[in-house]
């Protein structure tokens, strides 16, 4: 019943956060992903390979958008209310699915790989979760991310209604706090894209900050759009004739030179 109330409480806010937007715009989440994602914390705008690709189109189309990055629970719980139009940088799972369209053409692929700290890549050789579990070492993960079916077999929930995780699990809010407290050991594993822990770890000046050869899994990254949304526009109609419009100015963009850009310009 606590849970209840404090998602009834959650949607009021936010339903109350977004009248102000027409219908005719569209309302946007993300997370803290960079180089990917990345929210100036002090004038909360946003930058980064996704939303570079994503305005590039949406000015192209001719709509007007809003981006505000969240946790992101908060940005799923959002998308599946309706209240949020669209999510960028949305893996594919059967949960999302159910509240969710997924146009056919992916924005990018990841490579996620098991980010770690100096002393714990000296102490042990991980190929695999069972080298994990038999070391019995602390994995940190973000809070509602999906990562893949090998990895919550391997690390299955005690009970996942009350946000219980394995004993080996640690959750947190976004890329960055993992990154830390992999640096001060306060877990010694962390899976998440090559680029982006990279990049992170550069960027948080941390040196102690490596990674894992191995290949965890890899999965392809999309802009999605909202079954609940109730975006209307008179060019576009509704949100599925928005995300077609949408699905051909992306294909057509990745197979320009202006696609390799919007990577080049952060990880070059």
């Amino acid at each position: 019943m606590i849970c209840f109330f404090k998602y009834l409480t959650f949607l009021v806010l936010l339903f109350s956060q977004f009248s102000i937007f027409a219908g005719n715009s569209v309302r946007i989440c993300t997370e803290q992903s960079p180089p990917f994602v990345e929210a100036n914390r002090d004038t909360g705008e946003v930058k980064g390979i996704d939303i570079d690709v994503f305005t590039y189109i949406f000015n192209k189309l001719g709509v007007e958008y809003f981006i505000e990055q969240m946790p992101w629970a908060r940005c799923e719980l959002s998308l599946e209310a309706g209240v949020v139009d669209i999510g960028i940088k949305v893996s594919k799972n059967p949960d999302r699915e159910k509240f969710l369209f997924y146009p056919e053409n992916a924005v990018w692929e990841t490579v996620f790989v098991l980010f770690t700290n100096n002393l714990t890549k000296r102490k042990y050789k991980i190929k695999s979760y069972d080298d994990v579990k038999a070391h019995k070492l602390i994995v940190g993960v973000i809070h509602e991310n999906s990562y893949n079916s090998d990895f919550w077999k391997a690390f299955p929930w005690v009970d996942k209604p009350n946000q219980l995780y394995h004993p080996l699990i640690e959750p947190s809010l976004n890329v960055e706090s993992n990154m830390k407290k992999l640096a001060g050991n306060r877990i010694q594993l962390y899976p998440q894209d090559k680029n982006i822990g990279i990049y992170t770890a550069k960027k948080l000046e941390l040196k102690n900050i490596t990674y894992y050869d191995t290949v965890l899994f890899k999965k392809l990254y999309y802009n999605t759009f909202a079954k609940n949304s109730k975006f209307s526009h008179e060019k576009y109609g509704d949100i599925i004739a928005l995300m077609k419009a949408y699905d051909i100015e992306l294909k057509n963009l990745k197979s320009s030179k202006k696609y390799k850009q919007f990577f080049d310009k952060y990880l070059k």
